[in-house]
């Protein structure tokens, strides 16, 4: 179980399926979301699962004939069919940053469920002995699997359970055999042993999967604001060039940090740094992302970002940090500013090494103009792109 590219799964909308697989509520609400994925079965699981229904079902209609389980052949290829096409669509969707069709996903893993209980049943009911020890093999057979993979939501694990089992018990108790009545006495055993076999794996799972998601939030984090680091930044970085999306890099200096952190001390320092990135924070959109380098340099990576939107974007950075003081202490104010440079990717770099290389140049001109302003990398005269960016010749006319 790895929170790095892991599939995400939209909770269900139904209450009643909401509430059944529901972590609890002493699971964060981000731990909660990642279990919900280890609900879902693979589509070999399912085919695997009506393979084995198929058996007992030709069997069955073998020894015993009659309709009924013929009908429990045809429900059962025709659940696997519709399964199937839910747990392919809901991979698709959950890769593509879409809705998953979770709640039709629990009906039909739910309804199956319920058509193995019948199946199980009907062949106990026979009367039969080898339908009799087919169908408790099948009853049996189905309920560690299911406490395997849907312990993270541990009331959809047992109506699962108690789905495929209470048909066994009923089977069991009424084809008049006095020995059967074992199974009364087996059947609290075998739930309470199932709760306790589906708590211990959720709360190891729970466990685990806040270590990790500590061990990540360490490696990915800053840890005095909590934006991302730069190891995390070249990851998004090396995502966007792969995916070819057009994206703008943004370089951020605070101008008057330095004379801030040495009249008030890196106490007062590190407060100002956090109350930065909270309004940094505030302007970007959701889908860019904000990174702190370290010191009082950060970085903005917006994707899909044209120019005329790059700029109003730079300006409302050094508007948003700069038009408020800063409450860094019981009766401390600090004022500071910021530049800021950017360069696009691809047209002002096509290494992201370079691309970086320029974003600090444009930074470095913008600090040079007199700090508080805005600058894009503009290639030298003779660079051979700089015929095809015409609109470079008003940036360099005027643009802060």
């Amino acid at each position: 179980m790895s929170l790095r590219g892991k599939a995400a799964y939209t909770p269900a909308r139904l209450p009643i399926l909401r509430w059944l697989t529901a972590s609890g509520a002493d699971v964060p609400p981000h731990i909660s979301y990642l279990l919900l994925s280890e609900i879902f079965a693979s589509q070999n699981a399912v085919l695997m699962a009506v393979l084995n229904g198929l058996l007992i079902n030709s069997v069955a209609q073998y020894l015993a004939g009659g309709f009924i389980f013929l009908a429990f052949i045809v429900t059962d290829i025709g659940l696997a069919i519709i399964r199937v096409w839910v747990v392919r669509k809901g991979a698709a969707a959950s890769k593509a940053g879409k809705p998953t069709p979770t709640d039709l996903y629990l009906i039909t893993a739910i309804c199956w469920c319920a058509l193995q209980g019948g199946i199980v049943f009907t062949a106990i009911y026979t009367g039969k002995l080898v339908l009799e020890v087919l169908g408790t093999c099948t009853a049996m057979g189905l309920i560690g699997p299911i406490c395997a993979r849907n312990y993270p939501a541990p009331r959809y694990a047992m109506l699962l359970v108690c789905l495929c089992d209470f048909p066994f018990v009923a089977g069991a108790l009424l084809i008049g055999n006095r020995w059967m009545l074992v199974v009364l006495l087996e059947t609290p055993l075998l739930i309470l042993g199932c709760i306790s076999v589906i708590r211990r794996l959720h709360a190891m799972a729970v466990a685990l999967l806040e270590a990790e998601y500590a061990s990540q939030q360490l490696a990915e984090r800053d840890p005095l604001t909590g934006l991302f680091n730069r190891a995390r930044l070249v990851d998004v970085l090396h995502n966007l060039k792969a995916a070819g999306t057009r994206f703008v890099l943004f370089y951020l200096d605070l101008d008057g940090f330095k004379k801030v952190n040495d009249t008030l001390g890196h106490p007062g320092g590190d407060a100002l740094l956090r109350e930065v990135a909270a309004r940094l924070q505030t302007t970007i959109r959701d889908s860019d992302t904000l990174a702190r380098l370290g010191g009082d340099e950060f970085v903005i990576v917006s994707p899909n970002l044209g120019q005329v939107e790059s700029a109003a974007l730079a300006s409302s950075i050094i508007q948003r940090i700069s038009d408020q003081e800063y409450a860094v202490g019981s009766e401390s104010l600090a004022r500071i500013g910021v530049s800021v440079g950017y360069a696009c990717w691809p047209e002002d770099g096509p290494t992201l090494e370079l691309l970086q290389n320029h974003a600090d140049l444009a930074l470095y001109e913008a600090k040079n103009a007199g700090k508080g302003v805005h600058r894009r990398f503009v290639a030298p005269a003779d660079a051979d792109c700089e015929a095809d960016l015409p609109w470079r010749d008003e940036e360099r006319r005027g643009a802060p």
